[in-house]
């Protein structure tokens, strides 16, 4: 090899190295220091389960804090009208839980950077209670569930040393994605730490609308059930006391076609009734009334049940256990009817 050769050899090598040792210089002093840097960090942080690397560039204490009244103030505004004297009471109630619940948030996002999930297979590093109403403030939040679907841009905030990242996420409930903003700011060592997202309450709202059009749903689709099984049981009771009024319970015969009145139409609407309501899409908000609705399904036709067989054994046991059975209904119906009018519907809408 002649000595133009090697000397031209070296020179692209020394140039390589020295364009190596920019690109390092500039990556470790440079771009280690800017928004871009940090959110890679991030997400990398939370695809390898680095609990350190996400402290690092996520001061949790303070998106906690803001999140949480946020949070408050978002799930207020999505909630029946409030006057601003029931606001300020609510607040000073949720003020006081503050404390406690992001402290439970914050053992819940580490478990989460760590496992890829917000579920707690020990339970042992909280209490039964707190768990509770961590897993509902979460559920409330919407965050649960939610998708991440990439950075659409990031760029300067309006303070000096601030940016913002435009994180795009995708939420099932409302079935549309959101756009969350979230702020960074850069610290004295010159690394940007995410410490909020700015539209966190527009987010709560957005999924707290979503979540109302749904319960509206499922207030109108039963109404209709609800009436016209309501009107059934209406024309039954008239038969009923038809049947009765035609013959006397002292009678075989009008036992027997009062038993099979009750098995035949009775239970069976209610079981109809039931069957149709269980085919029906119920919302997170709506699953208490739904699950009273089944339940004062099942009283009504252990009822009418309870009541054939006493008209067919005779025995005052059968019939004080099925009267019973149909006074525990009528008590659920109140309560039933009293949620059905929170959730928007009609009182009678049991």
């Amino acid at each position: 090899m002649s000595r133009n050769l090697k000397a031209k050899l070296l020179l692209v090598l020394g140039v390589l190295l020295l364009l190596v040792a920019g690109g390092l210089y500039w990556y470790l002093t440079v771009y280690a220091k800017t928004p871009e840097y940090s959110v890679q960090m991030i997400q990398r942080a939370l695809e390898e389960h680095d609990k350190e690397d996400f402290h690092k560039y996520v001061d949790t204490a303070r998106l906690l804090d803001d999140a949480y009244d946020e949070l408050v103030s978002g799930l207020m505004d999505t909630q029946q009208p409030m006057s601003e004297e029931t606001k300020a009471a609510v607040g000073d109630i949720v003020k006081i839980l503050k404390d406690p619940l992001i402290s439970s948030f914050q053992a819940g996002i580490d478990r989460y950077v760590e496992t890829g999930t917000w579920e707690d297979s020990s339970a042992a590093e909280e209490s039964q209670d707190r768990a509770v109403d961590f897993h509902q403030a979460l559920l409330k939040s919407g965050i649960k569930g939610t998708d991440f679907r990439g950075i659409d841009s990031i760029g300067e905030g309006e303070e000096a040393g601030t940016a913002v990242a435009h994180v795009r996420v995708f939420q099932p409930e409302a079935g549309a994605e959101f756009v969350m903003e979230v702020l960074l700011r850069r610290a004295e060592n010159g690394v940007w730490r995410a410490e909020s997202i700015e539209n966190f309450h527009d987010f709560v709202v957005f999924v707290g609308q979503a979540r109302r059009a749904e319960l509206m749903k499922y207030v109108e689709d039963t109404a209709d059930i609800m009436a016209k099984h309501d009107k059934a049981m209406r024309n039954a009771d008239f038969d009923f006391q038809r049947i009765l009024a035609a013959g006397s319970l002292g009678k075989q015969g009008t036992r027997e076609e009062l038993k099979h009145f009750m098995e035949r139409v009775v239970a069976k609407d209610w079981k109809e009734r039931r069957d149709e309501l269980e085919a029906v899409a119920v919302p997170e908000e709506a699953q208490s009334l739904q699950r009273l609705r089944l339940r004062i399904c099942d009283l009504h036709i252990a009822y009418a049940e309870g009541y054939a067989a006493w008209l067919h054994d005779k025995k005052a046991a059968t019939l004080r256990d099925a009267e019973a059975k149909l006074k525990q209904a009528r008590t659920l119906e109140q309560e039933a009817g009293f949620l059905a009018k929170r959730m928007g519907g009609s009182p009678n809408d049991i």
